[in-house]
């Protein structure tokens, strides 16, 4: 498995289409910021323009994706200059089971988007997430997960229909594909030569490093080791990698088995004991003092605290 994908896995990455609209010009929207929910907006007709802090606008067109990752607020529309409305007097529930359109705006040019709502364990999407801008645009245009969410979207229940099996499923996937196709894009276009972890995904030698590290966590690495799974030999991989990522291989694998870690906390009654040991820690105690120094509390309150905001 792949980095990205490893990392989305455990991250308990989701997504779901929570408005279909369709606004004639003039028009605005405001979305508030929020630290637990990211957005994204994707256009499937007409176009727009976009507006996150102190970032110049963002022009839109059908087909382009708008993904802010770090939740910050913003603003949707023909023309930002005028009173918005706010996102959360548009959403609907859906009804029996199907999204509801909805329309706003005046009489002028049309545009038809859909809005996310995107959510994860921030601290085990951390290595993406501190790599991303304000403001990720994607053009989503001709892709498959943009044909199968255009069509998805563009059947709506009659007064005799029954209500469609597996419609709000089937949203959400698709909702999840965009995204992971949004991301994968981005990567893919970013200029050669960048450090951090989205350039080592791009890397021949360090992306390989970093599935095997972000697959099988548990193993006990050596650099000679994955220098030889990816065809490097020891002192290629390690100045390779430290030149890319900006840091020696153990200290990130440390970092990541940490936030594995956390993510067994959260999901497992496993002992802390176990859990210290796959995380490459010989004692509970030393496990305790790592956990606590990067997660700013130690293990059995993280777990407790968890707990607490599930029930």
């Amino acid at each position: 498995m792949d980095a990205l994908s490893e990392v989305l896995r455990l991250a308990r990455f989701s997504a779901h289409v929570m408005l279909d609209a369709t606004a004639r010009a003039p028009w605005c929207v405001s979305v508030p910021a929020s630290s637990s929910i990211a957005r994204a907006h994707l256009v499937l007709e007409g176009g727009c323009t976009m507006a996150a802090g102190t970032d110049p606008p963002v022009a839109m067109r059908a087909g382009e994706l708008a993904f802010l990752p770090h939740g910050d607020a913003h603003l949707l529309g023909s023309g930002l200059d005028q009173a918005a409305t706010a996102l959360s007097a548009l959403v609907r529930d859906p009804l029996a089971g199907e999204l509801v359109p909805v329309r706003l705006g005046g009489a002028g040019a049309p545009t038809r988007w859909i809005s996310l709502a995107l959510s994860w364990e921030r601290h085990l999407a951390a290595p993406l997430l501190a790599c991303l801008p304000a403001v990720v645009k994607v053009d989503l245009l001709g892709a498959p997960a943009f044909n199968w969410m255009t069509g998805s979207l563009g059947l709506n229940l009659s007064a005799s229909d029954a209500p469609p099996v597996g419609d709000s499923a089937k949203r959400e996937r698709l909702a999840e594909l965009a995204m992971v196709e949004a991301l994968r894009r981005h990567i893919d276009g970013l200029p050669p030569g960048g450090t951090g972890w989205l350039a080592g995904l791009n890397d021949r030698y360090v992306g390989r490093a970093l599935a095997l590290v972000h697959g099988r966590p548990a193993e006990p690495w050596t650099v000679e080791r994955l220098g030889r799974q990816v065809g490097l030999s020891r002192s290629a991989l390690a100045e390779r990698f430290s030149q890319v990522m900006g840091e020696p291989i153990f200290a990130f694998l440390t970092r990541w088995r940490l936030q594995v870690a956390a993510e067994s906390l959260l999901a497992t009654p496993r002992p802390v004991e176990a859990i210290a040991r796959e995380a490459g820690y010989e004692s509970a105690g030393a496990f305790s003092h790592a956990f606590k120094r990067m997660f700013r509390k130690p293990p059995s309150i993280w777990r407790k605290r968890a707990r607490r905001r599930a029930v």
